[in-house]
């Protein structure tokens, strides 16, 4: 196993940029991230997609001929399938600014919150939307799984924040959007395919999915997929005994993990305490 420290690594801005508020989200880590990735490929992979930070950047410098994206949170696929709509997206927009109109005080924005948190959407579309709502005004974009934030209510959900939505058509134009098994992303067979992979943190819990149940994850399972695939990978994970076990070099041969820092955004789902800085690794295959 070899252990390098990374380097930060300046880069231009992006022309995408993520609109959501996600947990172990990795917009502050892009320069670091951008470092690591390969220069071009045939096709770019990320099976567990999240906020999806960094696909937007690899859509804002072309990395790739093609794209697919994938998360296992049915809500947030959903999301992410309807912005890719320009005519749905348009009208979504429009849709969130009347509610943030309408909405005046957090006290008002609270209620609707709790009212909407206990029921059935009735339709993709309006997935979509109370996902971005509940994203924009809980504690660290928790959604369904963390709490209401009063401050985030206030300067999160804000009228720039649903105007970013517009660039989404176009960044997701001809990408592949599922809701699958990670492994079902990482194992097709494809041709210079390059896969970029965000786990759930190996030491946290219940942030991800509607009751946090989608942290439930099988690392090592993971790590066994990765042994057996000829596609390139980069994946981040937080530092920790058991990730540098499964990753030093018994499961996977040739394996690079680098050590680096990064400032979370988030501690935990039920405060907003101040964020910290992180221990983290990438690992790679290249």
């Amino acid at each position: 196993m070899q252990v390098i420290s990374a380097t930060n690594i300046i880069t231009a801005p992006a022309k995408y940029r993520s609109p959501l508020r996600y947990p172990g989200g990795k917009q502050k880590a892009i320069s670091r991230i951008a470092a690591m990735l390969p220069p071009r490929a045939r096709e770019y992979r990320e099976p567990m997609v999240g906020g999806g930070s960094v696909y937007l950047y690899a859509r804002s410098i072309s990395l790739s001929e093609s794209y697919w994206i994938n998360d296992r949170f049915p809500e947030l696929t959903v999301f992410w399938q309807i912005v890719q709509q320009r005519a749905m997206c348009e009208s979504l927009q429009k849709d969130l600014h009347a509610l943030r109109n309408k909405l005046k005080t957090a006290r008002e924005i609270k209620k609707f919150f709790l009212k909407a948190r206990e029921e059935e959407p009735k339709d993709s579309y309006q997935i979509a939307l109370l996902f971005f709502f509940f994203n924009r005004v809980t504690f660290s974009g928790t959604t369904r799984a963390g709490g209401f934030s009063s401050a985030a209510s206030v300067h999160r959900f804000t009228a720039s924040s649903i105007d970013r939505l517009a660039q989404l058509p176009e960044a997701l134009d001809g990408t592949r959007i599922t809701n699958v098994d990670c492994l079902e992303v990482i194992e097709a067979p494809g041709r210079d395919v390059f896969i970029f992979l965000d786990p759930p943190y190996y030491t946290a819990s219940k942030l991800y999915g509607r009751n946090g149940s989608l942290h439930q994850f099988d690392h090592e399972k993971l790590a066994r997929s990765l042994s057996k695939t000829k596609h390139r990978f980069l994946i981040t994970y937080d530092d920790c005994d058991e990730i540098r076990k499964l990753y030093d070099g018994a499961t996977i041969k040739k394996c690079n993990v680098r050590e680096w820092q990064l400032q979370y955004g988030m501690n935990n789902c039920n405060s907003e305490n101040t964020s910290k800085i992180g221990s983290e690794l990438f690992i790679s295959n290249y």
